[in-house]
């Protein structure tokens, strides 16, 4: 299982937004960037065959290659050269992302091609990047790209319909995500940054049961395919897209999921171990850490540590990795603990404005507003305290009744677990972080999807709990 990447895009794929169909091909990066090989051998047992691509159509471009099993593929800088066994050029390829060296069974079979020692479906792409340098990429059908991938991202173990729903996710991920690495000349690459890919070694039957049966599916969203995130577990609750990145979209709204396990995660870090986690921070020594918001789905949205010199706050996401690699924390969903220290809960604060009409429903950041609590109301004739008595329910998502203030007053919510800080005393006091799922919790829980699916619900009904107001076709 693999977290996606973090931004949200909504630039479509050069495949159509119509129902994939059985021809449409992508780009997928294999090597690249610093890993671009100057050289890179190509095989099939079957034959190769030279092959261009336009756009989502491949067709044969020439016999040349038709006598050859082995090929080696040497960047020429502005060009790439086609070298037989013995190092003699067979041909050049232009190098601009239109041609490829596949397995001459390529367009009547389920034929794959050995990429640098690996094999895949559909062909090898040689792309001269701007750099002159050769990115490698594989152009294969998306329903053969699925097969490789639903395995990879979920476990072929899963219950069939949960195989069904992630099919479906990663197929309208690459509708609504395939311009990523335009620049680079693919679609997409095949790590964690847009979705694991591994080739023909990594299908499985039940993976590829699940593909075939969901063929051509797409999620939708007011017209247009989604991106259809998705991650381990979401250990009870969803995430709105914009707590963790920036961006809301109607379709990631954050809910309750009942379906998700636990996935509870513990890590321990002494004071010591944190002031060399954070040292390029100029934080001094550490005195505290501190969970400064809790949004409404109960993820953490702000922590800081704070030093004798100064202190550092991470956001969202970036809170997930702002102890480094060595501590990196599963999810955001956490609270905080300690051994040694000294823990305390209170004295945060959320301000909001209330609009300039009707009635003013509040969501606290801090936590879930009670009866009683005290707001102070500030506006130009001073500031003054209140109770919140009038207050008539508090829902799980924090939303409150009715307040009634005047419009335009500023409001500045306080009170009992409203922030917790755990303060250390000496260097071994320890902080210790307590947490429930795994993932960015945006969009589907895969172990989510698995209980919904044991449940007897089926793919359809999996993608639209966790997808909000989405059509699938």
């Amino acid at each position: 299982m693999a977290a996606l990447l973090v931004t949200v895009f909504s630039a479509a794929c050069a495949v159509s937004h119509a129902a994939v169909s059985d021809s449409d091909y992508i780009k997928v990066g294999l090597k690249y960037g610093s890993s671009a090989p100057a050289n890179l051998a190509v095989s099939s047992p079957d034959g190769l065959s030279l092959y261009r691509a336009d756009g989502s159509n491949v067709s044969k471009a020439s016999s040349v290659l038709d006598s050859y099993t082995f090929v080696n593929l040497k960047n020429n800088g502005s060009s790439v050269a086609v070298l037989d066994a013995g190092g003699n050029t067979i041909t050049t390829l232009k190098g601009d992302g239109t041609e490829c060296v596949a397995s001459s069974r390529l367009l009547s079979s389920d034929s794959s091609v050995t990429i640098g020692g690996v094999s895949y479906r559909g062909g090898a792409m040689p792309y001269i990047n701007s750099s002159n340098k050769m990115n490698v990429i594989n152009y294969v059908d998306i329903e053969d790209y699925l097969r490789s991938v639903v395995s990879v991202e979920m476990s072929p173990s899963y219950e069939l319909e949960a195989l069904k729903a992630q099919a479906v996710a990663a197929r309208s991920f690459i509708l609504s995500n395939g311009n990523t690495h335009k620049s680079q000349g693919f679609s997409v690459c095949a790590t964690t940054h847009c979705q694991v890919y591994g080739g023909v070694r990594k299908e499985d039957s039940r993976t590829d049961e699940a593909v075939k049966e969901t063929a051509g599916k797409v999620i939708y969203y007011n017209g247009s395919p989604v991106a259809a995130y998705y991650y381990a577990s979401s250990g009870g609750h969803t995430e709105n897209s914009e707590d963790a990145w920036t961006t809301a979209l109607g379709y990631l709204r954050g809910k309750a999921d009942p379906y998700s396990s636990d996935s509870s995660w513990t890590v321990k870090i002494t004071k010591l171990q944190l002031a060399n986690a954070l040292s390029s921070k100029g934080l001094g020594d550490i005195k505290s850490v501190s969970i400064d918001r809790v949004n409404d789905s109960g993820y953490a949205a702000s922590v800081t540590v704070t030093g004798t010199k100064s202190s550092y706050t991470a956001t969202k996401e970036t809170i997930r990795s702002m102890f480094g690699s060595a501590y990196n924390m599963k999810s955001r969903n956490f609270t905080f603990d300690t051994e040694g220290g000294t823990i305390t809960s209170g004295g945060g604060s959320s301000t909001v404005t209330i609009p300039e009409s009707g009635s003013w429903y509040a969501r606290t950041v801090n936590g879930t507003m009670k009866l009683g609590q005290t707001v102070s109301v500030v506006s130009a004739a001073g500031t003054s305290s209140a109770p919140l008595n009038g207050l008539k329910t508090v829902d799980s998502s924090g939303k409150v009744s009715e307040i009634s203030y005047t419009p335009a007053q500023t409001v500045t919510v306080s009170g009992s677990g409203a922030a917790t800080t755990v303060t250390f005393n000496s260097s071994s006091d320890v902080l210790i972080i307590n947490g429930k799922g795994n993932g960015h919790g945006v969009g589907m829980s895969q172990t989510g999807a698995q209980g919904m699916a044991k449940q007897g619900f089926n793919y359809l009904d999996i993608l639209q709990f966790y997808y909000t107001g989405i059509e699938v076709r």
